[in-house]
């Protein structure tokens, strides 16, 4: 499902949590390649940083889990999450969701969980429900209706598809036997491979 571009604005777009975690490890990549020592590991290292971003890039989406907060200047009955498998962000623990903030007239910041998350979108649509309150934003101000989601397979290395972790391998491999540049994209296998987790904004 599809969102006009020109009714449906995304607002700031700030990034509550960037994990480290590696899809790939450098143990992994060395046993693709068949590297004993661990002379090149930094380099390695450094290779599969890469390797996974040109991915992620390729496919308009997170493979580790990262939250996000999307901002708005008005109150929006549904709007995109920009990524797939987005999740409305649970808040103060427990099983209260809490995924929708804003700036009330009197400056009060408050939240509403009279949301949900249409995860078959690609990307993703929330949608405030018919309890969502029928609010008076502060006047002369941006960024004062937000909505904050986690992006991703999971939050660990296994919850990434084996294809993906394979496409980076071979991009990996590339880099590493062919350190010159040159004019052509990753490898074609690679892409083939990431082509069913592209995001089609």
């Amino acid at each position: 499902m599809y969102l006009d571009p020109n009714i449906y604005n995304q607002g700031d777009l700030a990034v509550l949590d960037d994990p480290t975690t590696k899809v790939v490890t450098v143990d992994e990549i060395k046993s693709h390649l068949r590297i004993d020592t661990a002379d090149e590991d930094t380099l390695l290292g450094l290779y599969i940083d890469s390797a996974t971003e040109m991915a992620e890039n390729y496919c308009g989406r997170h493979f580790i889990d990262h939250e996000y907060r999307l901002y708005y200047n008005e109150v929006i009955k549904k709007g995109s999450l920009i990524f797939p498998n987005s999740r409305l962000k649970l808040q103060h623990g427990g099983n209260d969701q809490h995924p929708i903030w804003y700036i009330d007239a009197n400056g009060v910041t408050q939240s509403s969980d009279a949301a949900y998350v249409d995860t078959y979108s690609n990307p993703s649509i929330f949608y405030l429900t018919s309890s969502f309150p029928n609010v008076t934003l502060k006047e002369d101000a941006a960024n004062v209706f937000w909505v904050e989601f986690v992006t991703g397979f999971g939050a660990a290395a296994s919850d990434v598809p084996q294809a993906i972790k394979q496409a980076i391998k071979l991009i990996v491999s590339d880099m590493y036997y062919f350190r010159e540049d040159r004019k052509r994209s990753f490898p074609m296998a690679s892409e083939i491979l990431l082509q069913p987790y592209k995001c089609y904004h």
